[in-house]
């Protein structure tokens, strides 16, 4: 995908998390500002994985050019992810609850900051995520497992996209 690709997708997402609240709001910087890092420059490759059998999705997207300071913001965030730990979003006037969780040893990759994500929609419905993220030789690798029958294969698949990202990186 090319910069002027990622800038336009960028923007987009910009515009709508320009509108969304956070609670606390001490989270709000974290939850908006994390999703749409400045792309200029940058180049990008994604893939997904999909799995019918388990019913689940691991998505990959491989970022170079970023801004150095937003990596290491990105990657300095674990305290961040602790304090805001249990979160309400509304967007589009849509009330999400959002608890994060810091998960240990999905991957090998040296850095590695990997959390779940459980969002509880206004039905009552539950749908939970694990992203892991690495920068490597300056490449930001962001991995998202979604679905599947247990956390424990979700947590295998992204430590396994992780380390299979990573090792493509010279």
């Amino acid at each position: 995908m090319s910069s002027t690709d990622l800038t336009g997708s960028a923007e987009q997402l910009k515009a709508v998390l320009s509108t969304t609240t956070v609670e606390p709001a001490v989270c709000q910087e974290m939850a908006i500002s994390g999703a749409a890092p400045s792309v200029d420059g940058a180049t990008a490759a994604m893939g997904t994985s999909l799995d019918a059998a388990e019913a689940a999705s691991t998505a990959v997207a491989m970022t170079s050019g970023l801004d150095p300071a937003y990596l290491g913001q990105a990657m300095a965030q674990s305290d961040q992810l602790s304090k805001c730990a249990n979160m309400t979003i509304v967007m589009a006037g849509t009330k999400v609850d959002v608890a994060l969780t810091l998960l240990d040893g999905v991957g090998t990759v040296p850095g590695a900051l990997a959390y779940r994500t459980d969002s509880t929609l206004p039905d009552g419905r539950k749908q939970s995520m694990i992203t892991a993220q690495a920068v490597v030789h300056g490449v930001l690798i962001t991995v998202i497992s979604s679905g599947g029958t247990t956390e424990e294969a979700a947590l295998s698949r992204t430590g396994a996209m992780l380390d299979q990202a990573g090792a493509q990186i010279k």
